[in-house]
């Protein structure tokens, strides 16, 4: 659907609840795959800050994902390390952030519900101003929240693995 249509069928309010078994999969999916993710970058900032997890845990517990890949690539530039790392962390923050955008209309708007023309597209109402006196409200791609879910699984498989690795260097 192009954007004109979607635009002119969301102002109609074109759309209605409850969401069908597919749209509250992918959503579900989706919030789960990036709770574990955010876990596994916490614990890889943790390894970086070289602190147990308990600890880091106090600084670290509250930021978002973005932050916690920024803040890697802020310690390991302090400590003048691989620039390799550098451009890995930052070409993967700029997709996380890319990426996270599905999930934070999930979980930080309010579900409007279907597109009655095309029931591939859940509706959110978010907080967000628009113009001079309207609010947000923007549609997601089921296929989008897939995208983002499996993007989501590989870069959390991703970093168990290389915290696998670290761990068994240590032993």
């Amino acid at each position: 659907m192009d954007e004109r249509t979607l635009n002119s069928e969301l102002e109609a309010e074109n759309y209605k609840l409850p969401l069908n078994a597919k749209h509250r999969e992918a959503m579900i999916d989706l919030v789960l795959a990036w709770g574990t993710l955010d876990g596994a970058l916490a614990m890889l900032l943790a390894r970086v800050m070289e602190l147990p997890y308990h600890e880091a845990a106090d600084t670290i517990g509250k930021q978002s994902g973005s932050g916690k890949l920024a803040e890697m690539v802020r310690l390991i530039k302090q400590r003048d390390s691989a620039e390799e790392a550098i451009k890995f962390l930052k070409k993967h923050k700029k997709l996380y952030e890319r990426h996270s955008k599905p999930r934070n209309k999930i979980a930080h708007g309010h579900c409007a519900g279907y597109l009655l023309a095309d029931d591939n597209f859940v509706v959110f109402a978010i907080f967000e101003r628009t113009g001079e006196e309207g609010l947000t409200v923007d549609a997601v791609p089921v296929e989008e929240m897939k995208r983002a879910t499996k993007w989501g699984e590989a870069f959390t498989t991703f970093i168990l693995n290389m915290l696998n690795r670290l761990d068994s260097e240590d032993e």
